[in-house]
């Protein structure tokens, strides 16, 4: 994997612990912003040819 698909995998699996913790929390607001990241994330894997399969749920239908 190239260096900018291990960033973008590092970067979604923390934003990933986030959208948990917000969960947890019951916090909405924090998991509409975490869901829209991974969606960003998602998006941006897909036009760039990098699978990371943490994101499937969050690509656009």
């Amino acid at each position: 994997m190239t260096e900018f698909g291990e960033q973008i995998r590092v970067r979604v699996l923390d934003a990933l612990d986030d959208l948990a913790q917000a969960r947890a929390a019951g916090d909405d607001y924090r998991i509409q912003i975490h869901t829209g990241e991974l969606e960003s994330f998602a998006r941006l894997a897909a036009e760039n040819g990098i699978r990371v399969p943490e994101l499937e749920h969050f690509q656009a239908a």
